[in-house]
């Protein structure tokens, strides 16, 4: 390892107006190096890397690039000083070609006025081979290729620019298990090349994968530096929530109630069929499945978004029909959708009018809406999920990943469930804000509520379950007992694989 570092970043902060999102930071990554940046949603990671993209000319500190100071006040000079950066939300041009993506800002010209379709062709292919895609035709528009193959585009046109500093902020969220590998030994061959990286990712997995440092933010400082082969898991998490984590399970000692719900040859034809289960209170209930399973199609059709074809929804004993989400919630049915920002929270309005939003129709005297009812429960609500910043007034739109995800479930609890259809939970939040929900579902559940958890995250159902129901391809194939339930266990079932019970 070089003993100047590629980039240097001393004491650097930045306030906006009521917080100071970095505060005296150190952070440094060498030449060869991969450095992984880790912390809860709202940490001050992704700040610290926009003054780094020169996204701020009021930062205050010090950055080095390669030992010479240097002013990163504008994204043009952060680019001239070697830095590209790969963000989450891709910045393609989805209806232009794969060609005017990657050399966007430098497409080949002869003779000042034409544009040079040979070189064209060649710096693309040059570009696209360096994240094995030369397969591709320069000329195929981004919105025709697949999701992961878009991805390592945004890569290849971060590279052609010849970086000398490259910051991946949560570059496998869209690539899948096989995708992820080759990913990794890309990062392999750049860090060969004496590239220095910025890692930012939420899967600590990966991070003992790819990294050879870890440093951990929280609360917009930096709470320490670690050699990945120095650390465990449980111990970044606990660096970067700040107190200790308990990964045990705890569904052995929940003691089950009654059938609270049960479903009798549920259909809703080209989606699910004749699915039957009961859950019981106090029981979280996991289902799991491969994409297109007709798991979240479930979880709306019993809780009235979607219209149920055939079969039967029994709650407490009682026949009931459900025609919409509504009159679900007057029966102690609620769903937490797992798209949050189109169909789970308004995102232009204040954290308080989402969590209260279900409760309207109660708060209600004649026509007159009484908004000081509901400020006790909107108190309760922002303390017991660690809404952060606790502000009720705070614009939904501008929280983090996590702290949308906790509005959203506070918004159900709200509403005083006995049953709680969670479907995808915890997708794209940080360890924090998941310890944080886990922890209010396993207290839900506690408290008597009937618990049905659709997740695609196995360690997750594994964990929080006390039984999993396998499907696929819309039918219902078993269950899996607590004490049988495992990972393996659910990947070989979701597979068709392995051995399952009969559900009940």
């Amino acid at each position: 390892m070089d003993l100047i570092p590629a980039l240097q970043m001393k004491k650097v902060s930045k306030k906006f107006p009521g917080t100071m999102a970095v505060d005296n930071v150190d952070f440094e990554v060498y030449p060869g190096e991969v450095h992984a940046l880790v912390g809860e949603n709202g940490a001050g990671k992704s700040t610290l890397m926009k003054m780094l993209a020169g996204s701020f000319n009021d930062y205050t500190g010090q950055i080095y690039i390669d030992g010479k100071e240097v002013k990163l006040y504008s994204p043009a000079i952060a680019k001239a000083n070697g830095i590209a950066m790969i963000y989450q939300e891709l910045s393609l041009a989805r209806p232009l070609t794969i060609a005017e993506n990657v050399l966007v800002g430098r497409l080949p010209v002869r003779n000042k006025w034409f544009l040079d379709k040979k070189a064209l062709i060649e710096e693309t292919k040059a570009c696209l081979k360096s994240v094995e895609l030369d397969y591709l035709d320069p000329f195929t528009p981004v919105e025709e290729i697949s999701q992961h193959e878009a991805q390592l585009v945004e890569i290849a046109k971060a590279l052609g620019n010849n970086p000398r500093i490259l910051v991946m902020d949560e570059p496998t969220s869209a690539l899948s298990r096989e995708e992820v590998e080759r990913l990794f030994k890309i990062i392999g061959k750049l860090k060969q090349q004496g590239l220095a990286i910025v890692y930012i990712s939420h899967h600590l997995t990966e991070i003992f994968q790819v990294a050879d440092r870890v440093s951990v933010m929280r609360d917009g400082r930096k709470v320490g530096t670690l050699n990945i082969t120095d650390v465990t898991q449980e111990e970044l998490i606990e660096m970067m929530v700040g107190r200790s984590i308990s990964q045990v399970n705890n569904a052995a000692d929940r003691i089950l109630g009654e059938v609270v719900l049960e479903v009798k040859n549920l259909s809703r034809y080209g989606f699910f069929h004749h699915i039957s289960f009961c859950v019981r209170a106090g029981e979280i209930l996991g289902i799991a499945g491969l994409a297109g399973a007709g798991r979240s199609e479930l979880g709306r059709a019993i809780s009235g978004v979607d219209p149920v074809d055939a079969g039967e929804i029994i709650l407490a004993g009682r026949k009931i029909k459900v025609k919409n989400m509504a009159q679900a919630l007057q029966y102690g049915i609620a769903y937490l959708t797992e798209d949050r920002k189109t169909q789970g929270l308004a995102l232009r309005l204040t954290v308080e009018e989402n969590l209260l939003a279900p409760l309207i129709p109660r708060h209600c005297k004649g026509f007159i809406y009484q908004k000081q009812i509901g400020t006790g429960i909107v108190k309760k609500l922002i303390d017991d999920l660690h809404i952060s910043p606790p502000d009720p007034s705070r614009i939904v739109g501008n929280l983090s990943g996590g702290n949308q995800q906790k509005v959203l479930l506070g918004k159900w609890l709200a509403t005083g469930p006995r049953v709680l259809i969670l479907d995808e939970p915890t997708r794209g939040v940080d360890i924090g804000a998941k310890v944080t929900i886990h922890t209010a579902i396993e207290k839900l559940a506690a408290q008597g509520v009937a618990v049905i958890l659709i997740s695609s995250d196995i360690p997750e159902l594994v964990r929080l379950s006390d039984r999993v129901l396998i499907m696929r391809k819309g039918h219902l194939l078993g269950e899996i007992p607590g004490k049988a339930c495992t990972e393996e266990a659910v990947l070989l079932a979701i597979n068709s694989e392995g051995e399952i019970a009969h559900a009940s």
